[in-house]
């Protein structure tokens, strides 16, 4: 099983860790570190999460507020349609869906 950023997913999460690192360098390790914990729990089990709004997942991180919204490519392939933080903005990412 393989994991696919959109763009925007993936600039979500580096924007996080580069503000992390403005606070505490050591944060932004922590937060690298619990992102990557968070990508291995949904690739090892992908289905595990209920669905919602169809055919999205959600996996959080441990420990950081933020959540991987992700579908089920294909049977090798998942793919994160956002990291969002939990606290803000809530569905800012759902229009997203509309250019898949």
């Amino acid at each position: 099983m393989r994991v696919r950023y959109d763009d925007e997913a993936f600039g979500e999460a580096m924007d996080a860790a580069t503000w992390y690192e403005t606070q505490r360098e050591e944060l932004a390790r922590a937060f690298l570190a619990k992102w990557k914990e968070a990508e291995l729990r949904m690739l090892a089990d992908p289905e595990i999460s209920r669905t919602f709004d169809g055919d999205l997942r959600q996996c959080r991180f441990d420990v950081f507020p933020y959540t991987l919204v992700y579908r089920i490519e294909d049977e090798t392939t998942v793919q994160v349609v956002a990291v969002i933080h939990q606290h803000r903005e809530p569905g800012y990412w759902r229009d997203r869906l509309d250019e898949d």
